[in-house]
């Protein structure tokens, strides 16, 4: 009977060991596949790929430590200044004319415009000029009439003595008034030994005159003859 029970356990012992060393029997499960992706989940997954391997790519580089630089502020250039001076005052020019003449004071010693007198009346103007040239007047400068009515006086005549610039003559005419009523004017310049002519104003080119106004009045206003003199 002891022989007996061995025999069973022995028998169990190697039921249970072929049992463990059996294969599975359990069925192996099918590789299962990847589900299909539309267009954007493909996009988004190839961008993380490409994101992860740049990522790794990066890690394996050797990394360099950034130092700052300070920046200098930029140099300003000094532009130079252009020095300006006061500008000049005006001075009064020296180029005067050669001839030149001017009125004096008085101008008219004798006979005042629109002075009246009687048909025929004898009479004497004279005025009084100032060199305002640069040249010398000299006894060869003419005293000329130059236009309306010369009234009967000699119409040229040599100045009497020499008169530089600044200095002042007086010039004397003899006239006759006309016999008919009315205005009358007459005109004179002088004239260079050259037979230029020249007068007062600003460009030397006006004439001075005597003007007066003949009448029938029996008593003509007198009349006041006066020998021209040099004035310094």
């Amino acid at each position: 009977m002891q022989h007996l029970s061995f025999r069973y356990l022995l028998l169990v012992v190697i039921l249970s060991i072929l049992a463990a060393c059996r294969p599975d029997s359990s069925p192996t499960p099918a590789p299962s596949l990847p589900p299909v992706l539309n267009e954007n989940e493909l996009l988004q997954t190839s961008v993380a790929q490409v994101t992860q391997a740049a990522f790794e790519t990066l890690a394996f580089l050797p990394t360099t430590t950034a130092t700052s630089t300070p920046i200098s502020a930029p140099e300003i250039t000094q532009i130079a200044t252009i020095a300006r001076s006061a500008t000049p005052e005006p001075t009064p020019t020296d180029d005067l004319p050669c001839n030149k003449a001017g009125a004096g004071v008085p101008f008219d010693i004798t006979i005042p415009d629109d002075t009246r007198m009687y048909a025929g009346q004898e009479f004497t103007k004279t005025w009084r000029l100032v060199n305002r040239g640069s040249c010398k007047w000299t006894r060869l400068y003419r005293l000329v009439f130059f236009s309306q009515n010369p009234m009967g006086a000699i119409q040229e005549q040599f100045l009497s003595g020499e008169v530089l610039p600044g200095q002042a003559i007086d010039l004397s005419v003899q006239f006759f008034a006309p016999t008919a009523p009315g205005n009358y004017q007459s005109n004179w310049m002088l004239q260079d030994p050259d037979g230029n002519l020249f007068g007062i104003g600003f460009n030397a080119d006006a004439p001075f005159y005597v003007k007066i106004i003949v009448t029938n009045d029996p008593t003509p206003t007198p009349t006041i003859t006066l020998t021209p003199t040099l004035t310094p």
